[in-house]
């Protein structure tokens, strides 16, 4: 049995524009990561396609408060997994934001392609950047943070979880 978090064949035909094909060698010339991540990253930033070309997009340079806003959404994916009991991705959570924190305050701006370079900013970490870009145009959680509430049982983190936002 196939899990259902893996994209059929079908699906794939249906995704697989040469709109998402464009963006997705957009990526990977701009970010020097291998042509599946960038598959990977420009399927989850197609719905927001338009906005991911700006220049204080995800993948651009990013504002002092959108930059603030990441690093608040990690901090509180750190509060969650602890509240979970799930320790090692607490942690891991807590370094990536410390590590934003860190930059914020000493005002250093965030580039995507140097992020994802960094020690401790793994794949995941990238996509969860860009689930928290895409999940700020409409204000909506990211589907980690659903899942962390709804099926994991962090009920406090989901009483003072803040919406993503993205400011350009």
């Amino acid at each position: 049995m196939v899990p259902q978090s893996m994209i059929d064949a079908r699906e794939i035909d249906m995704i697989f524009t040469s709109e998402l094909n464009k963006l997705a060698w957009q990526i990977k010339r701009e970010m020097g990561i291998s042509w599946g991540a960038a598959l990977r990253f420009a399927i989850k930033v197609a719905p927001v396609a338009d906005a991911a070309y700006a220049s204080t997009s995800v993948f651009g340079t990013w504002t002092a408060q959108a930059h603030r806003a990441v690093a608040g959404h990690f901090w509180g994916l750190h509060k969650a997994y602890s509240e979970i009991g799930d320790a090692g991705r607490s942690i891991a959570m807590c370094k990536v934001s410390k590590t934003l924190f860190a930059m914020y305050e000493a005002m250093e701006p965030v580039c995507f392609r140097a992020l994802i370079r960094q020690n401790g900013i793994k794949e995941s970490v990238a996509s969860e950047i860009i689930d928290f870009f895409v999940a700020s145009a409409d204000r909506s959680p990211t589907a980690r943070t659903r899942d962390l509430i709804m099926n994991q049982g962090a009920t406090e983190y989901g009483q003072r979880v803040i919406l993503p936002t993205w400011t350009f």
